[in-house]
């Protein structure tokens, strides 16, 4: 998408406190995950057809795949009725989008008993294609 046609999409779109959220889904339709885009990252994203996400731990605009090499090609966008929220449709490439390792971040269900059971096989080794120090911080979030 040329910029002036993504700067005229983004002027349509609510952000708020600067952030507005992006699923990410397969062609298949599958949710691989679900992020934050500002608008920059949103811009990024429409020019160069790759997923750009906004990084709220690390305050810093991020490409997926940038560490992994496992990209988001964008297929096609949608906005939703309030124009406050983002679908897009991506070719995955790679072994997979969570950083744990798996296709899709969502690759745990919940219980009944209230707790959340694996639903998915590991697709990687994310400590081989991200280091230990990424998944220390990740881990304290899992109660599994």
């Amino acid at each position: 998408m040329s910029s002036g046609n993504a700067r005229k999409l983004v002027s349509k779109l609510v952000f708020k406190n600067g952030l507005i959220p992006a699923v990410a889904k397969n062609n298949s339709g599958k949710v691989l995950m679900v992020g934050f885009m500002n608008r920059k990252s949103l811009l990024k994203t429409l020019t160069t057809g790759y997923m750009h996400y906004y990084s709220r731990s690390r305050r810093r605009i991020w490409m997926k795949g940038e560490e992994s090499g496992f990209k988001q090609r964008v297929l096609e966008v949608r906005v939703n009725c309030e124009n406050n929220s983002l679908l897009f449709t991506v070719e995955q490439e790679g072994l997979g989008a969570c950083h744990m390792g798996y296709e899709t971040c969502f690759y745990r269900k919940a219980s009944i008993r209230g707790v959340f059971k694996k639903v998915e096989e590991k697709k990687f080794n994310p400590k081989r294609v991200y280091g230990p120090s990424r998944l220390k911080t990740s881990k304290k979030l899992l109660k599994e």
